[in-house]
C-alpha cells in the first residue's frame, strides 16, 4: 500500500500529466495532487475512481499494483455506501459481524453504509477480500 504514491507519479508521467493537471481535474487546489504522489494523503473512494478513469486504469492498479483489464468498466458508478450494503446482504452477514472483521466500532461501520465516512485504505482492502471482489467493484465501479 506504501506505493500508492509511486505508481501514481508513474502512472501520470506515463499518461503526460502535470500534478496541477490532474489536481485540476480532481477539483482540488492546484498542488493538492502531489500529497497523494508523496504519499502525505490518501485519495478518498470518490477520487480514486476518478483517477482510474482520468489514467485508464483501475483503483485495484493503483492501490496495489495488480494488473486488471480496465476496459470492462461502465462508467455508471454505484455510490459506496450503497455498495456496500449490498455486498454485506449478499453475503448474509450483519452489520455487527462486519465491524467485527474490521476490528472497528459498529456505529463506525454504519457510518460506511450511511454515507458519513469512509473507512480507512487497510479495511478496503479487508472488505474487497471478504466480499471476493476486487477494489474497483467494492468502490462501485460497474462492470459492462
Amino acid at each position: 500500500m506504501n506505493k500508492i504514491g509511486t505508481r501514481l507519479k508513474a502512472i501520470r508521467k506515463n499518461a503526460g500529466y502535470k500534478q496541477w493537471q490532474i489536481s485540476e481535474k480532481l477539483g482540488l487546489a492546484k498542488h493538492s495532487y502531489g500529497s497523494y504522489e508523496n504519499d502525505n494523503s490518501i485519495p478518498s473512494i470518490s477520487k480514486f475512481i476518478v483517477l482510474a478513469e482520468i489514467f485508464q486504469t483501475t483503483v485495484q492498479f493503483i492501490i496495489i499494483g495488480k494488473e486488471f483489464p480496465a476496459d470492462i468498466w461502465s462508467e455508471k458508478v454505484t455510490p459506496f455506501s450503497e455498495r456496500l450494503k449490498e455486498l454485506r446482504i449478499q453475503n448474509g452477514f450483519t452489520q455487527k459481524e462486519i465491524a467485527k472483521e474490521l476490528g472497528v466500532h459498529f456505529s463506525n461501520y454504519q457510518k460506511y453504509e450511511n454515507a458519513t465516512c469512509e473507512p480507512k485504505l487497510e479495511s478496503l482492502i479487508k472488505l474487497a477480500d471478504l466480499f471476493d471482489v476486487t477494489l474497483d467493484e467494492l468502490m462501485g465501479r460497474n462492470r459492462k
